[in-house]
């Protein structure tokens, strides 16, 4: 009986040391599987950060290389490049930030800039290499494309039932269109990109990846109460005048910062709904539908609260409340 029972224990030691083995292998296809499934591509990044936390620098060097080589022969050289940004570059900066234990808004802005450095030398690079410049070739991209889909819908029209005037919201002026989406590609890059961060930072608080909320001393509840910094408001109402003078080249700058500016308020916005949630008891399903709808239709609403919370303080007024 002793016998069966010390055999027992022997065997459950190898696969508790097989199941450690699988889970220090795993980060090293893992990022590469999250990345090619283009679904969870946004958090490809985190295994990354977790192999930086739990098992040391050199396993995350090691771990970024192989997922990095995997994506680039499966799915070739340019989705290597932006796997490399998206993924390898974010894990990286995020658990630098978060071993030396930064603010996690430090920590956004210096993932953020060093996403937006990285890109712009890798286009920079790549216009050397072949010779080409890359503001005449995004030019002409966007051209073909805005072309495209006015085609389509000039199409569409013609043989559809539905009335012309349905569709005629639809088609605008081509070319200014295309001067547009020119003019607002910056803003809408960094928003991705700082989308993509503070969705990391925040499922990764959630998770509590190697016990981070502890090690940075918050708790469950840190993204309900947070509040962008106060000094925020100059640059947005700076960039909101220059808007209504149209100033040339200026107010095209300003728009940029303007948009910036909004999507870290509607952020914001996110984080006094998720408070309103609470209050109100929203959960299960309706509380991901919740912030679905207020995403899709409400946004504008989302960044005024997030806004002019500065000013009402709608979280603590509805702390009184209650």
């Amino acid at each position: 009986m002793a016998y069966a029972t010390a055999e027992n224990s022997v065997e459950m030691g190898n696969k508790s040391k097989r199941s450690v083995r699988l889970a220090f292998l795993v980060p090293f296809f893992l990022s590469a599987a999250l990345f090619l499934s283009v679904v969870f591509s946004p958090v490809a990044g985190l295994p990354l950060v977790f192999t930086n936390l739990k098992y040391g620098r050199l396993a995350c060097f090691l771990a970024s290389v192989t997922n990095l080589a995997l994506v680039f022969f499966l799915s070739g050289s340019v989705n290597a490049a932006m796997f490399f940004v998206s993924s390898v570059l974010l894990g990286l900066a995020l658990s630098e930030c978060l071993r030396y234990r930064l603010k996690l808004e430090l920590t956004a802005l210096i993932s953020v800039g060093m996403m937006l450095s990285v890109s712009a030398l890798l286009l920079f690079s790549y216009s050397l290499h072949y010779k080409i410049n890359p503001i005449q070739k995004l030019d002409s991209f966007v051209g073909s494309v805005v072309d495209q889909v006015a085609s389509n819908v000039e199409k569409y029209k013609e043989s559809s039932a539905v009335s012309t005037q349905d569709l005629e919201k639809f088609l605008v002026d081509p070319e200014m269109t295309k001067k547009n989406i020119l003019y607002e590609l910056p803003s809408a890059f960094i928003i991705a990109l700082f989308s993509i961060t503070v969705g990391n930072i925040l499922l990764l608080l959630k998770l509590n990846l190697v016990g981070i909320r502890d090690k940075l001393g918050l708790d469950v509840d840190f993204f309900k109460n947070w509040k962008a910094t106060d000094y925020l408001v100059w640059p947005t109402l700076f960039s909101g005048f220059c808007l209504v003078i149209e100033v040339p080249i200026l107010s095209d700058v300003a728009l940029n910062l303007f948009k910036v500016m909004m999507a870290i308020y509607a952020l914001q916005g996110l984080a006094i709904l998720n408070f309103l949630f609470d209050q109100w008891g929203v959960k299960g399903f309706f509380r991901p539908l919740g912030y679905v709808v207020a995403i899709a239709i409400l946004l504008p609403l989302m960044i005024s609260m997030g806004f002019f919370d500065l000013w009402f303080g709608f979280r603590e007024k509805m702390k009184l409340k209650k």
